[in-house]
């Protein structure tokens, strides 16, 4: 065994010397190679780089094949430096190679030593275990052939148990064959019952005269909520409320007496919810004991279908909608009583009718075409109907198939439109009509003009009105009277043009006509008649100031045409304003006087008297002349007074007096709109101030209120109270003076009252 081991040894010591000598070996290979290479690469670079010098720096053959001898020597002397640098190197770590393996193979060799003493050790040990070893396995046999001879006997014994073990095998698998038969046949005959009783559409269950739960099947559970062992402790109280419970028990004793039963209970569940369910049940007697069995189904789907059939029904019957059953053929199969009220037939009418017999004859195949759309997809749509007087209405139809039990029939809901279409129709109507005049409206008129601007139609004139004066009948008069001014001019040239024409408010005051396939000869003689008319038709004499333009090529804009007409409409109204409103106050002066009781006499009395103070009082001519003009038009404002309140027998209430009191505003207004008068404006408006400032409708007083609104209050005042009035009878002069007297100072100035009375009054 040692020389075993010497073997191994020197074995483990080649391979490790083998391995050092390959590396030394390659190192050595790349050593040499290194400085070969390092050798050439600077012999390489300092040939070319030294000659590259040279050849720059030295011109002189000479000098050149000198300096070359010395780089070549230089050249060799510094390689051998570097040469035996890198020699010295390689072979420094050969020999340090070299003493390591000298040093690995001192300690392996007392490794191997030591490791060799060990087995010797070892080696004896093994013998002498060895020797045990030979001894025990002698024993071992002999007790081997002890147990051979008992395994023999035991063997027979064996072999005799065995069969005798086969035989009650035999029987017992007979025996279980017999019992696993039985056991399946048992468990096909639960499972088919489990099957049938799970499959019931509803809780079965089996209760005994305790009310204790006995037997339920899956679906118990699922409709009560409960397990299979809660179920199990239950009785018939805890399904049902104490209300419900007392008719429970009085079904059950009914169905014990009679042999079966039925009711409709509501359960609670066990989540505290009630579900509504109809149970059947039958008396069961078993082994001496009294049960009851039954089936409970849940109807709370069957409830909400009654529920929801019986809202139907009260829908169909009280909706004002009429709803009717349709067969394919046309023929009425049902209806509700809207219908009978809509149509006036009654039901026994209906049922003998068809749906052709409410439209129009010619329409039958528009009928079946919406009724095969309606059993298709369904539909909504409009149609006119008659009704059993005759009369026609119009109706919305809302048409879809269905089934009636096995048929399949349309089911329409019909609605009475007539009022909705009327409406529409007055809609269409107003939007393109004016709501005051009737005539149509600018949106309409834009559209036509589109229409009408073709070749066919030339030449096209265009003519626009403005009606003049409107803003002061307005102001005076209010705007019932201006809107009944644009009415009659609208009703005015209406008359007098052509049923083709088009004739639109153009906006307030303006109206504009269409004039097709019209010469401008034609037009003129149109606007004649139209300031003809008008002039015959109104107490204030409104006119219209119209221009017009014509279209005579296709190549014209008619917009330009438009604009032509416009202004030339704006030039005449510049010409006609101010004459026309001079106009309209002279016709109110007039209207004025016919109207109330103020006279002719009373406003030259006016005159006489204003012009005698204000020549007392020594004011000017031209003051004079405006004092003579408002005594005639200080009270125009009354024109839009009501005569029942100017022409009232009696004291005038407070309504009355604050509606007489704007006079004076009115009168304002009229008189600003008018060049002539505009000066007398701010006179008309201050007539009824007071000296004291009691006055309206500015409270002014003293000097703040114009010198002739001073003079025409008192001379108003005098002219009232000794003239007769409806109310009353006319004062003396005497007690007249003496009530100017009285009021002077708060009324009226006092200086125009001393004046009025010394200088006027005495002269009279």
């Amino acid at each position: 065994m040692s020389k075993n081991i010497n073997i191994d040894t020197d074995k483990l010591i080649s391979k490790c010397t083998q391995k050092i000598f390959s590396v030394i070996k390659f190192s050595a290979k790349r050593t040499a190679l290194k400085i070969t290479l390092i050798y050439f690469m600077i012999g390489c670079l300092w040939v070319l780089l030294s000659d590259m010098l040279v050849e720059t720096f030295v011109k002189d053959p000479s000098t050149t094949v000198i300096i070359n001898i010395a780089k070549g020597w230089f050249y060799v002397f510094v390689t051998a430096i570097l040469i035996y640098l890198l020699v010295f190197s390689a072979l420094k770590k050969l020999v340090n190679a070299k003493e390591a393996l000298q040093q690995l193979n001192r300690v392996l060799e007392e490794k191997v030593a030591h490791r060799t003493q060990q087995l010797e050790s070892t080696n004896a040990i093994l013998i002498k275990s060895n020797a045990l070893l030979e001894q025990e396995v002698i024993e071992r046999q002999k007790v081997q052939k002890q147990i051979a001879i008992l395994n023999e006997s035991l063997e027979v014994k064996v072999l005799e148990r065995t069969i005798q073990l086969q035989l009650i095998n035999k029987q017992l698998e007979e025996e279980i064959l017999e019992k696993v038969k039985a056991e399946k046949d048992l468990s096909k005959e639960r499972y088919f019952n489990d099957a049938v009783l799970n499959s019931v559409p509803g809780l079965l269950y089996l209760y005994n005269m305790d009310g204790k739960l006995i037997r339920w099947n899956k679906k118990h559970e699922e409709m009560t909520g409960y397990s299979s062992n809660e179920l199990s402790e239950m009785h018939l109280a805890d399904f049902f409320i104490d209300d419900e419970f007392q008719t429970v028990v009085q079904k059950v004793e009914k169905t014990i007496q009679d042999g079966v039963g039925e009711a409709e209970l509501i359960l609670r569940r066990k989540d505290g919810t009630y579900i509504p369910i109809f149970c059947t049940a039958v008396r069961l007697e078993l082994d001496g004991s009294l049960y009851f069995v039954g089936m409970g189904v849940d109807i709370s789907e069957r409830k909400k279908t009654e529920d929801r059939l019986q809202k139907y029904k009260i829908l169909a019957e009280n909706t004002n909608d009429a709803m009717l059953f349709i067969d394919k053929q046309g023929k009425i199969l049902e209806v509700n009583q809207a219908a009978s009220k809509l149509y006036g037939y009654t039901y026994e009418e209906f049922l003998k009718m068809e749906i052709y017999d409410l439209r129009r004859t010619y329409e039958k195949h528009l009928i079946n075409e919406k009724m095969a759309l309606a059993d298709q997809e369904g539909c909504i749509f409009e149609a006119v109907h008659k009704m059993k007087n005759g009369a026609l209405m119009h109706v919305e139809i809302s048409a879809q198939g269905t089934y009636l039990g096995q048929t399949r029939v349309l089911l329409s809901i019909i609605r009475d439109i007539t009022d909705r279409k009327s409406a529409e129709q007055n809609i269409t109507y107003l939007s393109y009509h004016d709501k005051l005049t009737g005539l149509y409206n600018r949106r309409f008129y834009e559209d036509e003009i589109k229409r009408l601007d073709i070749e066919e139609n030339l030449p096209i004139s265009i003519m626009i009105g403005d009606i003049n004066g409107l803003k002061l009948i307005n102001d005076i008069f209010g705007h019932i009277e201006g809107d009944s001014l644009i009415v009659m001019a609208a009703e005015n040239i209406n008359k007098v043009c052509r049923s083709n024409d088009v004739i639109a408010r153009w906006g307030g005051d303006e109206i504009i006509m269409l004039l097709p396939k019209t010469s401008a000869c034609e037009v003129e003689v149109l606007c004649k008649k139209i300031d003809t008319t008008l002039q015959k038709d109104h107490t204030l004499r409104a006119s219209l100031s119209i221009g017009y333009a014509t279209k005579k090529n296709i190549n014209e804009d008619i917009n330009q045409v438009l604009k032509v007409a416009e202004d030339f409409m704006y030039k005449r109204k510049l010409l006609q304003t101010r004459s026309l409103r001079s106009s309209i106050v002279s016709s109110i002066i007039s209207t004025l006087q016919e109207r109330s009781i103020e006279t002719q006499e009373h406003s030259d009395r006016m005159k006489e008297l204003s012009k005698a103070t204000g020549n007392a009082m020594r004011v000017s001519e031209t003051m004079l002349d405006d004092l003579e003009l408002l005594a005639i038009l200080h009270d125009i404002g009354k024109i839009a007074i009501k005569d029942s309140i100017i022409n009232k027998n009696a004291k005038l209430t407070e309504e009355e007096w604050a509606e007489m009191k704007r006079h004076p505003e009115i009168g304002y207004h009229i008189t600003q709109s008018t060049a002539e008068f505009q000066h007398l404006s701010e006179y008309v408006l201050s007539h009824h101030e007071n000296w004291d400032g009691g006055g309206y409708p500015r409270e002014l007083k003293g000097e703040e209120i114009p010198l002739l609104s001073r003079i025409i209050s008192v001379v108003d005042a005098f002219d009232a109270m000794t003239n007769d009035r409806p109310y009353r009878k006319a004062m003396s002069k005497k007690s007249a003076i003496q009530e100017l007297k009285a009021n002077a100072g708060t009324q009226f100035d006092p200086k125009v009252v001393r004046v009025f009375i010394n200088d006027v009054v005495r002269c009279l």
